[in-house]
């Protein structure tokens, strides 16, 4: 991961309208690969993990409702059933929103950055 932050040598002073897509997109690709390290790091994501992948491997209909293109009739769920569907949901929402706030603050911190960036070009 780090020879591909080191690809990334281009400077916002040296950036033209042509290449700004590209540059961009660069940073973007960053805040994703700090975003994967900071939550591989994070034990309660990993548990929030670990607990997605107990359910998905103890009941295959949660697979089959997670591949949305597969539902092909109603299915009858016991109570168990339903309860482990509630708590996949639970455990869905509360990853992307870890996702969701590290990818926001990351972002936050490049803004930054190239916010001091611009105040000396």
């Amino acid at each position: 991961m780090d020879n591909r932050r080191a690809d990334r040598g281009t400077d916002i002073k040296n950036i033209d309208l042509y290449n700004l897509p590209k540059w961009f997109s660069d940073l973007l690709e960053e805040v994703d690969l700090l975003c994967e390290e900071a939550l591989a790091g994070s034990v309660s994501y990993q548990k929030l993990k670990e607990e997605r992948c107990c359910l998905l491997n103890q009941y295959d209909f949660l697979l089959i409702l997670a591949d949305k293109d597969r539902i092909a009739e109603p299915l009858e769920l016991t109570q168990e059933e339903t309860d482990a569907l509630s708590r996949f949901f639970a455990l869905e929402y509360d990853k992307a929103r870890t996702e969701n706030i590290q990818m926001y603050l990351l972002g936050g911190s490049h803004v930054l950055k190239l916010l001091r960036t611009l105040e000396g070009i």
